[in-house]
């Protein structure tokens, strides 16, 4: 019987330190850019939904998701066009989860699964994690590749835009 209270104890001690943590949609922010042979252009989606699971202030698991509507570059027209090349209305959500984390000190490498454009990859980002106030903020860096996710790159001049999109974070919770 003691031993059994003892698990039980430590059970719920777990579940105790164990807590879930909405992702901030005031203060997070996804953006891409890109470039092209004649500008660069970029786009921010402040409009960001996710969970984190926190156990003793390490992340343990993390989730997030963004709708492809939501990213906005203060040109309508590329916005306009955007949607049509990705997809939107197919393909409305861009969706992380994480399957291994590891946290270093300030820092967390972060395995996980991407989808975009109705395609899974795997992707691997070592992000910052600082405490501001009462919060925490996790941001980093990665790069995509349109042909990835099977995305038909649109063309200015003949001379199409370049493959790789980088994508910056910055998540508070």
């Amino acid at each position: 019987m003691r031993i059994l209270t003892f698990i039980l104890l430590l059970a719920n001690c777990n579940l105790i330190s164990q807590e879930i943590k909405r992702i901030s949609s005031d203060s997070s922010s996804i953006s891409y850019s890109g470039n092209h042979f004649l500008h660069k252009w970029s786009a921010e989606n402040t409009n960001i939904s996710g969970l984190v699971n926190v156990e003793d202030e390490n992340i343990v698991n993390i989730g997030v998701i963004a709708k492809v509507s939501d990213f906005k570059s203060g040109n309508s027209s590329l916005d306009s066009n955007a949607l049509r090349v990705l997809e939107a209305f197919q393909f409305p959500n861009i969706i992380f989860k994480s399957i291994n984390i590891e946290n270093l000190d300030n820092k967390v490498q972060i395995d996980g699964l991407i989808e975009f454009h109705g395609i899974e990859k795997s992707i691997s980002v070592l992000a910052n994690l600082n405490k501001i106030d009462n919060m925490f903020q996790l941001n980093g860096k990665f790069t995509i590749n349109l042909s990835d996710f099977s995305i038909d790159r649109p063309s200015l001049l003949l001379r199409k835009i370049d493959e790789d999109i980088y994508i910056n974070f910055s998540l508070f919770y």
